[in-house]
């Protein structure tokens, strides 16, 4: 058994790929193995055609979808570039063949290491691919360089749930795709974030920056880690009376202080 960690990021050693190592090592401690590939090192093309996803399967390199259809579990990691995750992964995503993923464990992680802004919705788009996939996706994890140390300790605990799943394997009951859908749409309705838009994306980003910030790990001083901290209490007091277009101004506002 053994769970397969795919890093979508060109960039071998930085951050996606710290990223998947820390699931990964979460999988090795709770006594599984893992196996991590690059993307970068195989051939994957666009898919440009119109018949349709089942065309776009032949375009997928055949011993990276024999891979992901061995695996016990996936770990996806991806850089996020303008607000989703890069094209490569993508592709990768569009053209893979996953047979029996019914059911299948899977973890994700986006990365928006510049301004941080596309965290959710890049792991959004993920989990979107473990969705219709009808993989049982875990642990959505969303990272900017804000809360990169946080995430990797998290990610370490995610890889051990994860294997953990891997081992009692839980398919969608149901005969079929479509008998399926009733209970996959259930399960990805716990999820987290993955109904989250703009708004809860820049709340999380301000959140981030006010506790790097009260660690003295930003580059705020002490008057300016107050006043972001009474633009975020009003965009929270926004969002509560259904203020939403005062939330995004407050909630950019914390920002916009405290970036750096």
């Amino acid at each position: 058994m053994a769970v397969l960690g795919i890093v979508g990021s060109p960039r071998k050693g930085k951050r996606t790929d710290k990223l998947v190592e820390a699931a990964l090592q979460g999988v090795r401690s709770a006594g599984m193995a893992a196996r991590k590939v690059y993307l970068i090192d195989y051939d994957i093309r666009p898919f440009c055609g119109s018949g349709g996803s089942d065309d776009a399967f032949g375009l997928g390199p055949r011993d990276l979808s024999a891979m992901c259809g061995e695996a016990e579990a996936l770990i996806i990691g991806a850089p996020v570039y303008w607000g989703d995750i890069n094209g490569l992964t993508k592709d990768f995503m569009d053209t893979v063949q996953t047979p029996d993923s019914n059911g299948k464990p899977a973890l994700g992680v986006a990365i928006a290491g510049g301004s941080g802004k596309g965290l959710l919705s890049g792991v959004q788009s993920i989990y979107h691919f473990f969705y219709h996939r009808q993989m049982r996706g875990i642990d959505p994890t969303p990272v900017s360089r804000f809360n990169m140390e946080e995430a990797l300790a998290g990610l370490m605990h995610s890889g051990a749930r994860l294997a953990e799943a891997a081992r009692q394997r839980e398919r969608f009951p149901g005969v079929g795709r479509e008998e399926r859908w009733p209970e996959v749409l259930a399960h990805y309705t716990t999820l987290d974030y993955l109904d989250d838009g703009p708004l809860e994306e820049f709340l999380m980003l301000a959140e981030q920056l006010l506790e790097l910030s009260a660690d003295g790990r930003g580059k705020a001083d002490l008057d300016m880690v107050d006043r972001a901290r009474i633009e975020f209490e009003e965009a929270l007091d926004a969002l509560e009376a259904g203020r939403t277009e005062d939330a995004a101004r407050h909630a950019v506002g914390c920002y916009q202080i405290l970036y750096f």
